[in-house]
């Protein structure tokens, strides 16, 4: 128990390991814009990061034996990719009574068109927000299934060709 009744928290070593049933780690890490710290957003259910203790709202303090203090987030995903099949991640819990950054933002399914948009939607100049809620391989599906088409593979008889090149 610390000085004011309260058990303290102590950092955890959490060593993910890739497995070959799993694709990845099985967490979402999350960052917000001004304020320090990078957290463990979604932990997926039987993923190697479950596996090794992993908790949605951890703190982030070491990646691979080094303080990440100061660091990007870029520098922290480079930092947990250096070692391609394993993490070593010193995390704490946050304690009781610590703000916790946000890490339940809602993304909509479909974005409205800009007629039905509502008026607090954020400004075009805003980064969009993160969907913490899909794991990796959802949101590489979803960002697949949004992938623009190339009009020169599609396939095209000589008469519909004939008809773009006469209105050019």
């Amino acid at each position: 128990m610390s000085a004011n009744g309260s058990a303290a928290i102590e950092p955890r070593l959490c060593h993910v390991r890739k497995t070959p049933d799993f694709d990845g780690y099985g967490f979402n890490l999350h960052a917000e814009k001004g304020k320090p710290g990078q957290y463990i957003g979604k932990v997926d259910d039987g993923s190697p990061a479950e596996t090794a203790g992993l908790k949605r709202g951890d703190r982030i303090l070491e990646v691979n034996g080094h303080s990440i203090a100061g660091e990007t987030h870029k520098q922290v995903v480079a930092r947990i990719k250096e070692r391609p099949d394993d993490a070593e991640l010193l995390v704490i819990a946050p304690a009781p009574g610590d703000q916790m950054p946000d890490l339940d933002v809602p993304v909509p399914e479909k974005t409205p068109p800009p007629s039905e948009a509502p008026r607090d939607s954020p400004s075009p100049t805003e980064p969009p927000k993160l969907n913490l809620q899909m794991t990796a391989a959802e949101m590489r599906a979803h960002l697949a299934a949004k992938k623009k088409f190339d009009p020169k593979k599609v396939p095209m008889d000589l008469r519909s060709k004939f008809d773009i090149v006469k209105k050019l």
